[in-house]
């Protein structure tokens, strides 16, 4: 490896969503790209075969599955004829003519080569870069594209650490985000497959599907290829070498466990620079850092319903779940998710209880984001001494549990603090809890006494029976945890309000029919026997507008618990419909593993709900994908992290409160309510005056 000889600008800048910052990275990485190419054009023998030159320049992208170097080799000889002799691609045959015309020689001059590949200093048009811009477009866009929620500006300074190298970047993600084996890098998996095909499309390679055939050939003869490029680099490539290469390249992919290119790249990661050597991540990862946390959090609360019987959450857990069950506490999440939601719902009952078709999405969202602020605070209250980002490290590690993470903090020297009723009291308030007292009550002295019970219950079974919630909702009941008395309002809605809570409430009915009557159609097409248990997610707005003034998309995706007709046990469901009342036959669905990642939709991740969707095609996926690689596509990646924002902090009240609206407690609501629907009947004058009550 080069290191710093293939650096050009000095050392990169790991500052975050700053211009001259980002401008500086990618002349770094550019200059080490250069660098890779100096050596690739040193070892192919160019004299006896000036051909390669040109198909360097048109397709000799620096990424793959191998080291740079042998990267640039292999992607510029997959696109080389057999011996025999085979058609050129258009592409080389001008750029050789034009070359030829230019030197007047059998043989390209490496430093002219060379020139036109370091010609591109200044940002080109995307038809006018070099092969080495290129291949840095290809670079980010696989990796933006196979990690969820990775600003460019990430990508680009995990391609400075790792010199340019892509599957050294991935590993540095994989480590940064403390992946667990299950979710990194695999490389027969649909992500890999899809990523490597985007990169090949933001980098305008000639023949995307060449080159991909050709990058896992090389993947599963790594071993060899690599010991025939790099022994010696000081000599040149003979014409057999490389028509032996070229040939390897195109035999099928046989991938065996010793073929796995990441053991290579795990070697290449020791070789990077200092800052990536497992040190402590920089805090500018934090927004990333959470977004792993919810995903892994979401899973948590899928499971955590699924134990739960499907009537009584439709009936009467809804609300609990969505208000107040969140996933810390004594036990594991999904147990502390279960319990609390039971908790809530029994010492604070509905007012009116109603049945749900589907969990509401928005509030659904509210109480993961909310969960993980109250995981942090619960352990920043215990270990003083972290900051916050290291708090969701230490929880990425231990996967959400916080005494293991206590655990680990206490191991490697940190002084830890007693998980008492300042702890609860720090992690109730950060998640906006709407019971705190009682809560803190409840968890510090009312469920440590019934604890070994409550915890024998969920341990007998996977999937809890509705007799068995009914003995937990006895030992969670008002006379252990002695709740406070409800509140007398003070405040009554205003008729205006009382009409928009009635509208909306009717609105939320007539889009639960629409959603369970396309489930249902999605699942007779398919030929599914079986029957829809609850929707747990929704977006409605997948595809593009209808047009500037109609904000209906064409579709809607969702996830639904489902049981068979005939047999038990509950599957996760995605689902794709028109919002058309009139094409159920085109919805359609399958089974999905609610332990899914890296399975990518550009219009939910936009709109924030953690869907799981399937490998098979949908809207938003692929097609979508390679139309962002291309620049093609009005949704960017810039554009699906500023979207998804929005919702990882939600943790307030939402609109959709309005659907458990109790007038006994919801006082807040009320006043807001009253206040929006004061301002929606106002006229002009009316709103200028109460503009100037707010003038300081």
């Amino acid at each position: 490896m080069m290191d710093g000889r293939r650096r050009r600008g000095g050392s990169p800048d790991l500052s975050y969503v700053d211009s001259a910052g980002i401008v500086r990275n990618r002349s770094v990485i550019l200059g080490t790209i250069h660098g890779y190419y100096k050596e690739a054009l040193d070892a192919l023998p160019l004299e006896d075969m000036s051909e390669l030159a040109p198909r360097l320049l048109d397709a000799g992208v620096c990424f793959g599955f191998a080291d740079t170097i042998t990267n640039i080799i292999a992607n510029t000889l997959c696109f080389l004829p057999d011996k025999d002799g085979e058609p050129e691609p258009d592409g080389a045959k001008k750029r050789k003519r034009k070359m030829m015309t230019k030197t007047k020689a059998s043989a390209i001059a490496r430093e002219e080569v060379l020139s036109e590949i370091v010609a591109g200093d200044v940002p080109s048009p995307p038809e006018a870069r070099t092969i080495a811009e290129r291949s840095l477009e290809g670079l980010i866009t696989f990796l933006t594209s196979y990690f969820y929620y990775l600003p460019t500006w990430d990508a680009l300074r995990y391609l400075c650490l790792a010199n340019a190298d892509l599957l050294v970047a991935v590993r540095l993600i994989e480590l940064d985000r403390c992946y667990h084996n299950k979710d990194e890098f695999h490389i027969r998996s649909y992500a890999v497959k899809t990523a490597l095909k985007y990169a090949a499309l933001s980098a305008r390679q000639p023949n995307v599907d060449d080159f991909c055939t050709s990058s896992f050939s090389l993947a599963s003869h790594l071993k060899l290829i690599t010991q025939t490029v790099l022994p010696n680099r000081s000599c040149r490539l003979s014409t057999e070498q490389i028509y032996w290469l070229s040939g390897t390249l195109k035999k099928p992919l046989k991938l065996k466990k010793s073929g796995n290119p990441m053991v290579l790249a795990d070697e290449r990661v020791h070789n990077c620079h200092s800052h990536a050597s497992g040190e402590k991540v920089p805090g500018g990862l934090t927004i990333s850092l959470r977004v792993v946390l919810l995903d892994r959090i979401h899973a948590q609360y899928l499971k955590a319903v699924s134990r739960l019987p499907m009537q009584d959450v439709r009936v009467r857990y809804h609300r609990g779940l969505v208000n107040a069950g969140y996933c810390y506490g004594p036990f594991n999440p999904v147990s502390n998710i279960i319990v609390n939601t039971i908790w809530c719902s029994t010492a604070f009952p509905a007012s009116e209880e109603f049945e749900v078709d589907m969990i509401c999405t928005s509030t659904f969202v509210r109480v993961e984001s909310r969960s993980l602020s109250g995981l942090i605070k619960l352990l920043l209250a215990c270990i003083p001494e972290i900051s916050e980002h290291e708090a969701m490290v230490y929880l990425l590690k231990n996967n959400l549990k916080v005494r293991k993470a206590i655990r680990m903090a206490r191991m490697e020297g940190c002084d830890i603090s007693s998980w008492d009723v300042s702890a609860y009291k720090a992690a109730a308030d950060a998640s906006f809890h709407p019971e705190l007292e009682a809560y803190v009550e409840f968890a510090t002295q009312s469920l440590p006494l019934v604890q070994s019970a409550v915890k024998s219950l969920l341990q007998a079974s996977n999937s809890l029976s509705s007799s068995k919630v009914l003995q937990l909702s006895m030992l969670l009941s008002p006379s252990n945890c002695n709740p406070a008395k409800p509140l007398e309002a003070t405040i009554e809605l205003s008729n205006d309000a009382l009409e928009m809570f009635t509208r909306f409430k009717e609105n939320f009915i007539s889009q639960q029919t629409f959603f369970r009557r396309k489930v249902e159609a999605a699942l007779r097409n398919k030929g599914y026997f079986y029957e829809l248990r609850v929707i747990c997610v929704a977006n409605e707005r997948v595809g593009r507008q209808k047009s500037f003034l109609d904000f209906k998309c064409p579709y809607s995706h969702v996830n639904f618990l489902a049981s068979p007709k005939v047999g038990t046990g509950l599957k996760l469901f995605f689902a794709e419909f028109g919002n058309d009342d009139d094409d159920d036959d085109q919805s359609s669905c399958c089974i999905v593993s609610n332990k899914s990642i890296h399975i990518r939709c550009c219009y939910c991740e936009y709109e924030g709900t953690r869907i799981v969707h399937p490998v098979e095609n949908y809207c938003g996926g692929d097609v979508d994908f390679a139309k962002m690689a291309r620049g093609e596509h009005d949704i960017t990646n810039a554009r699906i992290i500023s979207g998804g924002k929005l919702a990882i902090s939600r943790v307030g009240m939402c609109g959709e409160d309005y659907i458990y609206f109790d007038p006994t407690r919801d006082i807040k609501l009320i006043q807001g309510m009253n206040q929006t629907a004061s301002t929606a009947n106002a006229s002009w004058s009316d709103i200028e005056r109460i503009a100037q009550t707010y003038v300081f």
